[in-house]
């Protein structure tokens, strides 16, 4: 089938790295092409493509009807209307952090399930809600996609809340030596300049900016 393009594709290898799924949900999965592989390549069994629109959902169907598999599509707002499913596996990619967290608020602890997020913006945000409600983080891989760097999360809900510093909600905890992992270093240190120029500018307090700035030279 066509090309994953780098960001679902590191998804996809992180997924055959925890495979097999019996029921594998895939969140806003907009073309399905997610849904798609992951039956073609036998890492699920199953598998639920929601989006909270119709024509996303007509687009995975003619996806998934050109390539011969047979995902449920469900017009659903998260995991809203998938009650009737049991997910071993979630995967919620391509958009924001704080939407991402939202999704699995509303879903709630299922410590049977594998979530695998991808976040677009407010990474911070999403580590921060994951370790402060119980939830896990398993390993991040990082790519690049038309240049720009992305990571990808593996996490389960497991009651244990994680300590977690502030550099940490920004680079995670695992920070292999890769030119994806540099690139997206990169780009939270240049974040992290602008925040610390802004807060020096107002006489703000930098201690935390500082310590970012240190650990993502």
């Amino acid at each position: 089938m066509r090309s994953l393009g780098n960001r679902l594709q590191t998804v996809a290898e992180m997924l055959r790295t925890y495979a097999p799924f019996g029921c594998l949900a895939d969140i806003g999965s907009d073309h399905a092409y997610l849904a798609v592989y992951v039956m073609k390549e036998g890492i699920a069994s199953l598998s639920v493509s929601s989006d909270i629109n119709e024509g996303p959902l007509a687009r995975g169907k003619a996806t998934a009807e050109k390539y011969g598999v047979s995902p449920v599509f469900m017009l659903s707002d998260g995991f809203d209307k998938l009650g009737d499913f049991d997910f071993d596996g979630a995967c919620i990619c391509g958009m924001g952090g704080e939407l991402i967290a939202d999704i699995l608020h509303r879903f709630g602890p299922h410590p049977g399930c594998r979530l695998f997020l991808q976040p677009m913006t407010a990474q911070d945000d999403l580590r921060k809600f994951l370790w402060e409600n119980g939830y896990e983080i398993l390993e991040e891989r990082f790519t690049r996609e038309r240049g720009k760097p992305y990571g990808v999360i593996c996490a389960v809900y497991t009651g244990k809340n994680t300590a977690y510093g502030y550099a940490d909600l920004f680079l995670g905890q695992f920070r292999p030596d890769t030119e994806d992992f540099r690139a997206y270093k990169a780009k939270v240190h240049a974040q992290s300049q602008k925040r610390r120029d802004g807060l020096s500018a107002t006489g703000g307090d930098t201690a935390l900016e500082d310590e970012l700035l240190k650990c993502s030279e």
